[in-house]
């Protein structure tokens, strides 16, 4: 990433020092074609008989973000301040880290390049260390649009060999993976496909039961618990039924 500050100066044909100085230090970074920083990513761009004088920061990073300012040696002296702003390019996986995905469906990833001041000239998908293989087997396409900085990844009719880690890697951006898991059968934890879900009442229960409390006692609970829940729902249907009304 390149960070550039020009300035152009107007009916000004002598010679004439152009420096740009880092506002938040006072640090003086160049004098007309000279850099007087160690740090060597700032230089000045200058062409002989041109108007323009530019700062040129590269490779650019967040904390070259503030203020700067332009110096031109006339009588009286004339500037001009400058704000720059880096910010990181990151591709983000609408899936999240991680997906769980049925055997014989499709695996159907986004990738979107965030912050990317300019479309991205290429955008790759690697499983593992390795780009995606289109030719390893039929069903595998990426559509790629530049204008909105997109790329989508299709595996039609997955099976658990296509488990893995898959990467997003825009040209100008940083990358993103997603762990794809593709399970045979249902995985109703993970897939939160008819997921059993232990509620407080059945876990109740469990505990009763594996004590094997006297008959007597474990009525008498079951009972209060039927009572309990027919609370519940009858509280929730009243909830309900009160915002309708609303």
């Amino acid at each position: 990433m390149v960070g550039l500050l020009a300035l152009k100066m107007i009916n000004h044909r002598e010679l004439l020092a152009v420096s740009w100085i880092r506002k938040r230090d006072l640090h003086i970074l160049t004098v007309g074609v000279h850099t007087y920083s160690s740090d060597a990513r700032f230089a000045a761009l200058h062409t002989d008989g041109s108007d323009e004088w530019t700062l040129r920061v590269a490779p650019a990073q967040p904390r070259d973000s503030g203020g700067y300012e332009c110096q031109v040696s006339t009588e009286p002296k004339i500037s001009l301040s400058f704000r720059l702003t880096v910010v990181v390019s990151k591709a983000e996986i609408l899936s999240g880290p991680e997906l769980f995905v049925r055997a014989g469906s499709d695996i159907n990833l986004t990738c979107i390049a965030r912050h990317a001041p300019d479309p991205p000239s290429f955008i790759y998908w690697y499983r593992g260390p390795h780009v995606v293989n289109y030719a390893q087997r039929g069903g595998i396409s990426v559509e790629t649009e530049q204008r909105t900085r997109t790329s989508r990844l299709l595996i039609a009719r997955a099976s658990p060999r296509d488990s893995g880690n898959y990467t997003c890697a825009p040209s100008s951006s940083d990358s993103a993976s997603v762990v794809v898991h593709v399970v045979s059968g249902e995985r109703p934890a993970a897939m939160q496909s008819k997921a059993f879900k232990m509620t407080p009442q059945l876990m109740i229960l469990t505990v009763i039961t594996s004590r094997s409390l006297a008959r007597p006692v474990l009525s008498t609970i079951l009972n209060f618990l039927e009572l309990f829940i027919f609370y519940q729902h009858q509280l929730k249907a009243y909830t309900t039924k009160k915002i309708v009304n609303r």
